[in-house]
């Protein structure tokens, strides 16, 4: 009996607006599927409401609601291009430490995530990334280091990944974004942004190094001005007491003399 990874395709899964895998899946009124984002951004940006492929006409909105049994079959096609779950357990055998990322689907989440995906929202440990590195629409992922926070790098708007960042505004926009409300302003991507932060960084870090000995040395000015005043300080009273000293011994000298001519 043929496999479900060889009966469909990953073709049968791409969305036809952004030529991606599904992501939240929904099926419109004429029977063609996209992701939730996808079509209703498609209709935003259009006159008329009609499907993106027949160009069907509807007289009002349809109201999307994802399409359990397509987000199922494409959970099960990503599961069967994994192979055997062997693998999956013996991953799960070796737990990760305090701070590490779990692979969300290694049974009992212990196995150690060596990528995270912003698109599909989930960390991989090495058995389960395989499919992302095999199957043509996941290798046009962007893969990251492994991150807790999957929710926070999507766009609330599109609920795509925050891909980019938008200098005109200060803030991280996704692709649907650049598209519409960002149209026209300075947009570069988050590699060069954060190399730019990065330069900013090492440039301010050097900077507040030179004001830190700037202060270390002026203090230490201030402290040798100090010791050096307290010096004279001390030198003038010694001075001043010998001074006051010959002075009394002086009119001292003078009584005697004074005492002995009126005598």
């Amino acid at each position: 009996m043929a496999s479900f990874s060889t009966v469909l395709s990953e073709d049968q899964f791409l969305c036809s607006v952004c030529l991606d895998v599904f992501k939240k899946p929904v099926t419109i009124p004429c029977g063609h599927n996209f992701c939730m984002a996808c079509i209703n951004e498609y209709w935003r940006t259009n006159v008329m409401c009609q499907c993106p492929l027949c160009k069907h006409k509807f007289p009002k909105r349809p109201e999307l609601k994802v399409n359990t049994f397509i987000s199922d079959m494409v959970a099960q096609f990503w599961g069967s291009a994994q192979g055997n779950d062997t693998n999956s357990l013996e991953q799960a055998a070796a737990k990760p430490g305090a701070g590490e990322v779990n692979c969300d689907f290694c049974i009992g989440g212990n196995a150690k995530a060596i990528k995270s995906c912003p698109d599909c929202q989930a960390s991989y440990c090495e058995t389960h990334l395989e499919p992302h590195k095999k199957v043509t629409a996941l290798k046009k992922h962007n893969l990251i280091n492994p991150v807790g926070n999957l929710e926070e790098r999507l766009c609330k708007r599109h609920d795509r990944p925050l891909e980019q960042f938008c200098k005109t505004d200060q803030t991280y926009v996704c692709q649907f974004c650049t598209e519409t409300d960002h149209n026209a302003h300075n947009i570069v991507s988050l590699v060069y942004e954060s190399r730019d932060i990065k330069a900013q960084l090492e440039n301010m870090d050097v900077e507040v190094k030179q004001m830190i000995q700037g202060r270390l040395q002026k203090v230490k000015e201030i402290k040798g001005t100090v010791q050096s005043n307290k010096r004279n300080a001390e030198k003038e009273i010694k001075e001043s007491l010998q001074v006051f000293t010959e002075l009394m011994r002086s009119i001292k000298s003078s009584q005697t003399v004074l005492i002995e001519v009126i005598h």
